[in-house]
């Protein structure tokens, strides 16, 4: 093809050591190999331990949609730099190139809206949670309150694939932008409210304590996930900016803007994911015990959520009484 042939004589005929390396050698795609390397696990822990601590069936579920979206997020990165590989092309000169790049673009960014949109499900989620605790704890699975709320936030999801997939990278980038700044207003404003509600449990059931704890705890585990969420997937848009606006004048300016836009993605993912593993309580200690098993002097399963709200209401029934 035409282009793959203009790759070709930029290949042949690079003016420096450094551009002929970089056009002849898979450097920048094994940079990208070594963040997605390291971003992985801390996913699939997240992804795979979730079920196994003591959380709301609500709050469960949403965790896992979280993390099913940071994993897809690391899938398309995978597939991202697959195409370099296959092309044969190391210094890609746009987002469709080859085409199949950008539908890989269009569905990153569904994830990465799906995650933000999760965030923003979880802080509502907790809200409630705090607001009628009693009645939420004594109620399972919403399963057709949570079908309906992720089908609504597939919706803009839906419009930041669409977005992407159309080119209109700028257009794509205000609505995740606006996506994160709600989700963590209302991760700040849950965790306000949550803190101002603890002061006033003295005379509530046990059930309302228990809920209103757990409330407490995931939102300041969520918190800092917010902050760090924003932040990253800001930095991560300012590159689709550079690109979208074509500020830099370079023939590198896909691969610097693209490489900068996953490559911060999937830190995003990582951090993330390590945050809640290493704030949550109950994921610490599953964590500490897959990554230093000989530590422990014995083997224990992980407790079930009964168990766990059991041991709490002893405690409490000793605090209290």
């Amino acid at each position: 093809t035409s282009s793959l042939q203009k790759y070709e004589y930029r290949m042949a005929n690079t003016s420096s050591p450094i551009d002929y390396a970089l056009y002849n050698y898979p450097i920048v795609q094994f940079i990208h190999i070594f963040v997605v390397t390291v971003s992985f696990p801390p996913v699939i822990i997240f992804l795979t331990q979730i079920s196994k601590i003591a959380l709301h069936d609500n709050c469960k579920f949403l965790f896992r949609a979280w993390s099913s979206a940071f994993f897809t997020c690391l899938i398309m990165h995978c597939a991202y730099i697959g195409c370099d590989f296959i092309t044969g092309k190391y210094i890609p000169e746009t987002n469709h190139d080859p085409p199949p790049r950008l539908l890989m673009f269009a569905f990153h960014g569904f994830a990465h809206a799906m995650s933000s949109t999760q965030e923003l499900m979880l802080s509502i989620e907790r809200a409630v949670s705090c607001a009628w605790p009693e009645e939420y704890h004594n109620t399972g699975l919403a399963m057709r309150i949570l079908i309906a709320a992720e089908g609504m936030s597939i919706v803009p999801a839906m419009a930041y694939l669409w977005q992407i997939s159309n080119d209109n990278i700028a257009l794509a980038c205000c609505i995740t932008n606006s996506i994160d700044l709600v989700s963590l207003i209302c991760l700040s404003s849950t965790t306000y409210y949550v803190v101002n509600k603890q002061k006033f449990i003295v005379n509530s059931s046990l059930n309302e304590k228990y809920q209103i704890k757990e409330a407490l705890d995931i939102t300041r585990v969520m918190l800092p996930c917010g902050v760090i969420s924003l932040i990253m997937k800001f930095s991560s848009t300012v590159a689709a900016w550079v690109y979208a606006l074509d500020v830099i004048d370079s023939q590198y300016m896909f691969t610097i803007t693209g490489s900068a836009y996953f490559i911060i993605e999937s830190l995003n993912c990582m951090i993330c994911s390590t945050v809640v593993l290493r704030r949550h309580e109950g994921l610490r200690r599953i964590m500490q015990s897959l990554l230093w098993p000989r530590r422990e002097a014995k083997v224990q399963d992980v407790q079930s959520a009964e168990d766990v709200r059991e041991i709490y209401f002893d405690a409490l029934r000793k605090e209290w009484h």
